[in-house]
């Protein structure tokens, strides 16, 4: 029983083997990108058994540039609606205890600077986000710790609701973003065909069904719709007008000699 006791106490106390070639590049390029990022914005506080923080801010000597970068991460020209909105974020941080985690309250703040709001009004959207995230979280943890049927059910729809919630609160915050703008996607389409959403690759077919040099594709792309319309466009010109269906409209002539 010692042996096996020693024995496994060597495995566990013997050095790793460096990196191979492979995981060192995927280091150097994860290094290269982070050092590419701008540091998040940060607070350092603490807090006594009787639950009082003191806020000390930044964990430099420049208290006002930190709270330049606390009032830019919150969308506002001024330092009041940042502070009250990190005072929330701290009060959404707390444990049963009472106590502040701090790890929490800078995810949380790191995620409301990468919303990037423009104004205080986006800021808002993006804290309640923030503390959206993080009660998912705990629901989604809280449901595969309990073994009671009615205990899981009851986290777990509150967790979905949670998790839809983020969701729409992600769409609003992008739209603010846009300022009301729509984005309309213009699909043209040839008389008689029908409209694609995707990519669509074309080309030669050999008689054994493989695709040839001009791309993908096979014989039974030409019984569909927009096979035949791309056929029509390529007959001489003279065809008749094509009707629409509705007889008081006016008929549509049919594109020809077109590539």
């Amino acid at each position: 029983m010692k042996a096996e006791q020693t024995t496994k106490a060597n495995r566990e106390t013997q050095p790793l083997p460096p990196p191979d070639a492979i995981e060192v590049a995927a280091i150097e390029a994860a290094l290269k990108r982070i050092r590419a990022r701008e540091p998040s914005v940060s607070v350092k506080f603490s807090q006594d058994d009787k639950g009082t923080v003191k806020l000390q801010g930044a964990e430099h000597n420049d208290h006002s540039g930190w709270l330049a970068r606390l009032a830019n991460a919150f969308g506002s020209r001024g330092t009041t609606f940042a502070i009250s909105q990190l005072n929330q974020i701290m009060v959404a941080s707390r444990d049963g205890d009472g106590q502040i985690d701090s790890g929490r309250v800078n995810a949380m703040l790191a995620m409301v600077e990468a919303a990037r709001p423009d104004n205080e009004l986006q800021a808002a959207l993006a804290v309640q986000m923030a503390v959206t995230h993080f009660a998912t979280l705990k629901l989604v943890n809280r449901a595969m710790r309990v073994d009671q049927i009615p205990q899981v059910d009851s986290a777990g729809n509150l967790a979905v609701k949670f998790a839809r919630t983020f969701t729409l609160q992600a769409e609003a915050l992008a739209k603010l973003k846009r300022g009301g703008e729509q984005v309309v996607k213009v699909v043209h389409v040839h008389p008689g065909g029908q409209a694609i959403v995707g990519n669509v690759t074309t080309g030669t077919t050999t008689t054994t069904g493989a695709t040839g040099a001009g791309g993908g594709g096979s014989d039974e792309n030409r019984n569909q719709p927009h096979a035949k319309a791309i056929a029509a466009a390529a007959e001489p010109a003279g065809l008749p007008p094509l009707w629409s269906e509705d007889a008081e409209r006016e008929p549509v002539p049919v594109a020809s000699g077109e590539g």
